[in-house]
């Protein structure tokens, strides 16, 4: 039975995204679904309404709450936009521009008095540059993370190495025209898009926080960061709030079998992936004469080149319905991340179903996490083969995996995260407990 807040006061909430929340085949769809389900759990169903800005005419799944869709810029919009808006003022993002238009404005307005919210919750700055054009009302800022150090990490990476970045760009560039984004997608033209966008991004991120009651992103250190750049003091921090997995018991049969979790469309996934298939071979089959490595997320099925001298020790399962099969019959998760921003939930999702961690520090980033929390995190990359050893002796592996559960409990669990949410978003705690 779903618990809601039956003695507190009717209160109506509205998100406004321009991410498809639903399925949840990644990690932002997953934060969005954490808060979405947390919100219907304690306000009840009907009085959770997503504004969606994106495409129309298209089949979706059902969920819970009221979504209304409000088609996204068109291309000639996007154009225009940006000509006008990143050169002019307000001078904002190319991201910012490219979700832009008159008519979306109009339409949020229409249907922002139509539903008559008490609390409008804003979806990064994409969609959080409408809001300062609607007047002041009781809304915050779910910015996520800071997308300036995101790109200021990608910079670093290509200057290092330009073959590793491929598709940097991300879910941005999937808001551009399809002309537009096969152009910015030339690693001639996209080292340079990311420079100038790491810059507006960022004075987009000093702005922000002034126009909103409060601004909220998944990783503490960025949220220092971005409070010591602005001085406002509203800037906090909301970790992902994750569904509590299915109680399953661990069916791991001691083979050497890790896991790669996350999307290869994701720039920072497809590279720490190709590092480590690149560089470490060798090493790693030297150690483990029979390890395996099975990667699990959108695209995985195509893998990198790297991947081919490996054989049958790598194999792609592509998107999974069903993590807990797969995560609770590995290893542990491989987490060889080298560049990003945020909060990595792929190791939230391992430390759910007590599944060790072997990473680098990029890796688990956003996480104050270690070997107490069943994360074996490398100093160097040199130390990556040896960690993995570690973590596929038989016998030190159930002590990593009791830490993960333990971790995840202790820290991350709906139990621990989901009362942040409530004062976040000034709601009401259940009578009872919230399923997840």
């Amino acid at each position: 039975m779903t618990a809601t807040a039956s003695s507190a006061p009717t209160r109506r909430v509205v998100l406004i995204t321009a991410t498809e929340p639903e399925p949840r085949s990644f990690g932002k769809q997953v934060v969005l679904g954490g808060l979405l389900d947390h919100l219907c759990a304690r306000l009840g169903p009907d009085q959770v309404h997503v504004i969606l800005v994106g495409r129309t005419g298209i089949d979706r799944p059902a969920v819970p709450y009221r979504l209304h869709v409000i088609a996204k810029p068109s291309s000639v919009e996007q154009l225009t936009a940006v000509a006008r808006r990143v050169i002019g003022p307000p001078h904002s993002s190319l991201q910012e521009a490219a979700l832009w238009s008159g008519r979306t404005l109009a339409a949020i307005a229409q249907k922002l008095t139509e539903i008559r919210p008490d609390q409008q919750i804003w979806d990064t700055m994409r969609t959080g540059q409408y809001a300062r054009r609607l007047g002041r009302k009781p809304r915050v800022l779910y910015a996520d993370d800071l997308f300036s150090k995101r790109y200021a990490s990608m910079l670093e990476r290509i200057d290092r190495d330009p073959s590793t970045i491929s598709d940097p760009l991300g879910e941005f560039g999937k808001l551009l025209p399809g002309a537009v984004g096969r152009v910015v997608g030339r690693k001639g033209v996209y080292r340079r898009l990311l420079q100038l966008e790491r810059v507006l991004t960022a004075r987009s991120e000093e702005l922000a926080p002034a126009e909103f009651d409060a601004t909220y992103l998944v990783n503490s250190q960025e949220a220092a960061e971005l409070h010591e750049r602005t001085g406002d003091p509203t800037i906090g921090t909301l970790l992902p709030l994750l569904r509590e997995p299915a109680a399953r018991e661990r069916r791991w049969d001691g083979r050497p079998t890790f896991v790669f979790l996350g999307g290869l469309d994701f720039a920072p996934n497809r590279d720490g992936l190709t590092w480590f298939l690149g560089a470490f071979r060798d090493e790693v089959l030297a150690a483990i004469p029979d390890f395996r490595l099975l990667v699990v997320g959108r695209g995985s099925t195509n893998l990198p080149a790297e991947a081919a001298a490996w054989g049958e020790h790598v194999r792609a399962l592509g998107w999974v319905d069903d993590l807990d099969e797969v995560l609770g019959s590995c290893t542990a998760l491989l987490s060889p991340l080298r560049v990003g921003s945020g909060t990595k939930i792929k190791v939230l999702e391992a430390l759910a179903r007590g599944l060790p961690v072997v990473a680098t520090r990029a890796g688990v980033l956003g996480l104050p996490v270690g070997r107490a929390d069943g994360c074996l995190v490398a100093s160097s990359p040199a130390e990556l083969p040896d960690l993995l050893q570690q973590a596929a002796d038989p016998a030190a592996n159930p002590a990593l995996a009791a830490a993960a559960r333990g971790s995840w409990e202790r820290h991350f669990s709906p139990a621990v995260v989901g009362p942040t949410y409530d004062a976040a978003f000034g709601l009401r705690p259940a009578r009872e407990p919230v399923p997840r």
